[in-house]
């Protein structure tokens, strides 16, 4: 297997692992595998140089702009607080019971710390994953 293709599967798998954590991690250094993929003419010492090189400048150039981007997500989403809701039903989960709401044109799951019945106005405290709280 030549150099070239061991960076680009590296550059494959580092994706892969991007895309099942969705956390911004992993894709700098899946840049950096591809780009190193052009390098094969170097020394391995070298070409790893480069690797974390490219990594490194990716992760500072490209990693504020897409901070940015979806920290504009989040506050869209911040102005779902403070706002109330009726409880359109409720399911038992084990010890906890998830309850049905309507917000902004879409139905969200809220989990509360105290019981509420079908009917109860609430406030949304915050947000926490894909749960209204």
């Amino acid at each position: 297997m030549s150099m070239m293709t061991i960076w680009i599967v590296i550059g494959i798998i580092l994706l892969l692992i991007e895309i099942a954590t969705i956390g911004l991690v992993s894709v700098w250094f899946a840049v950096g595998a591809f780009i190193t993929a052009f390098f094969t003419e170097f020394t391995l010492k070298t070409q790893f140089a480069i690797f974390v090189l490219i990594s490194l400048i990716s992760l500072i150039i490209f990693r504020n702009m897409a901070m940015k981007r979806f920290k504009g997500k989040s506050e869209e989403l911040d102005r779902i607080t403070k706002k109330r809701v009726v409880v359109e039903g409720k399911e038992d989960k084990g010890s906890y019971k998830i309850y049905n709401v309507y917000l902004d044109g879409k139905h969200w799951s809220a989990l509360c710390d105290t019981e509420l019945e079908i009917g109860d106005e609430v406030e949304v405290k915050e947000i926490k994953g894909n749960k209204l709280i």
